[in-house]
């Protein structure tokens, strides 16, 4: 008989599929994060003086 505890056939598939998948959900929150009044308000003044003589 096949011992279906230990067959690991569609492992590497499943495996890159949560990879893809938390790389997704990383990327929505950042873009989240980043789109956010008080994050854009921080970025815009750091440009600013960055920029600024």
């Amino acid at each position: 008989m096949h011992d279906f505890l230990h067959d690991e056939t569609g492992s590497v598939s499943v495996e890159y599929a949560l990879c893809v998948m938390g790389a997704a959900l990383l990327g929505g929150v950042l873009i989240a994060i980043l789109i956010s009044d008080q994050v854009s308000a921080a970025l815009t003044k750091i440009i600013i003086d960055a920029l600024s003589p």
